[in-house]
């Protein structure tokens, strides 16, 4: 599968693409057309948020765990002892 900045980067193309002029352009095998423009500014926007929290760009894009460095959930901070 590929990564979450390999699928931003080719939805980024086929948002140019179709604002460029086309009627038409390809996105993860699929035909998409202008009227589907507001589907791919939803996932370009998604994928965004996915590729600031890892900046590696990793993650197989399947599972919401993305980081390259293996690091990841909930980090705990001042805890107070009882």
């Amino acid at each position: 599968m590929k990564s979450y900045r390999e699928q931003l980067e080719e939805i980024q193309k086929a948002i140019s693409d179709i604002l460029s002029g086309a009627q038409e352009a390809w996105y993860n095998g699929q035909k998409v057309k202008k009227a589907d423009l507001n589907v791919l500014f939803a996932q370009e926007k998604y994928l965004r948020g996915k590729v600031s929290r890892d900046p590696s760009g990793g993650g197989d894009g399947d599972s919401g765990s993305g980081t390259s460095s293996g690091r990841s959930g909930i980090r705990v901070r001042g805890i107070t002892p009882v």
